[in-house]
């Protein structure tokens, strides 16, 4: 694998010494209504995100039996209902998506979504969707990540329910398909998920054991600070849930980010770069011009007369630091004055004898 390879996605570049990249993951979050994700894209366009992301599913692919139930809370309330029928509801279908692409591009956004089977591939393909993302359920999917990676486009994704295992298999399958634009997301499949199981560290290890793959993060908690604090670990990819209100029914709403908490999170993502800033330590301009008002340099601690030999009562250290520094004073302490000096000047080495005199 290249090192310190990053990737393009519609031309934005991704990775080492770029801006974030935020993606507002609506998911289903749509509720199954196109006008209502419409209205979405708005919003995230809006919030200053750069991409907006959908899920490509049919139910019937993925859904083995009609009586196997999902649990979620919606609205205050523990709701129960069939799978296959809660995805069904939550389909859109081609023409729906290439509208929701269009509506995003003429927005500034780049639409991604998320594939689940070859089908939803050839769809995303046809609207030229330039990469995939890959949920945590199917990173254990070997046959379809081979499939996704052949197409060579850039692949996100998500390590929720993985192990090291786990991760490494994916990324072989991936990379054994001839494709090496890859990020890695660390996320954690609770949803929401709880503050103590967040593990932001993770993406600590997941940088060194994958020198050469971008990271980043996929936040299911509630709020934002924790996307904040992996923007601040070296997040260089951000996924959010995203809804227009957390009491609307469904599976995701209540822990996903409303519109206010979107603008704030991509604002203070954006602010956290910028603290962020330099790894190198190098003092700029306002810090030289404090440096010299706040440091002390050395002064006459009296009246000085030519001839007399520096000693550590002659000196004081005071501000401005415009002149020798103290860390100095042993360059000059046992060394004749060429000249008269006033107490509370600044002293310098062309006052004194040179050392050879």
């Amino acid at each position: 694998m290249v090192e310190n390879k990053n990737i393009f996605i519609e031309g934005r570049e991704i990775g080492e010494g770029c801006p974030v990249f935020i993606i507002a993951e609506i998911g289903v979050n749509h509720n199954g209504k196109a006008a209502l994700a419409h209205d979405m894209i708005d919003i995230v366009a809006d919030s200053g995100c750069d991409c907006v992301k959908f899920q490509t599913f049919t139910a019937n692919e993925f859904c083995n039996n009609p009586n196997d139930t999902y649990e979620y809370i919606s609205q205050g309330e523990t709701v129960k209902e069939s799978m296959l029928e809660m995805f069904r509801r939550l389909e859109f279908n081609y023409d729906e998506f290439n509208e929701l692409f269009i509506h995003a591009r003429e927005r500034n956004l780049i639409p991604l979504s998320t594939p689940t089977d070859k089908k939803a591939i050839d769809l995303l393909n046809n609207l030229d969707c330039h990469a995939y993302k890959i949920g945590s359920d199917d990173l254990i999917y070997s046959p379809f990540l081979s499939l996704v990676a052949s197409n060579k486009k850039p692949i996100i994704i998500s390590t929720g329910m993985a192990e090291t295992d786990d991760i490494d298999r994916a990324l072989k399958v991936i990379e054994d398909a001839g494709n090496e634009d890859i990020v890695i997301l660390h996320c954690i499949s609770q949803y929401p998920t709880p503050v103590e199981n967040i593990n932001l560290n993770r993406m600590i290890m997941l940088r060194k054991r994958y020198p050469n793959i971008i990271i980043g993060y996929s936040d299911h908690s509630w709020g934002i600070t924790s996307a904040i604090g992996a923007v601040a670990l070296g997040a260089k990819v951000l996924e959010k849930h995203f809804t227009l209100d957390n009491d609307m029914p469904g599976p995701d709403h209540r822990f996903s980010a409303n519109p206010e908490q979107l603008s704030v999170l991509v604002s203070e993502v954006r602010t956290i770069e910028k603290s962020l800033g330099s790894n190198k330590i190098v003092l700029t301009s306002e810090d030289k011009e404090m440096a010299s008002l706040c440091h002390r340099s050395i002064y006459a601690a009296r009246n000085l007369s030519v001839g007399d030999v520096l000693v550590e009562d002659d000196l004081v250290y005071q501000r401005p630091g415009i002149g020798l520094m103290p860390y100095e004073n042993k360059s000059i302490i046992g060394r004749k004055l060429n000249k008269n000096i006033l107490k509370g000047e600044l002293l310098s080495f062309c006052q004194l004898e040179n050392l050879n005199e």
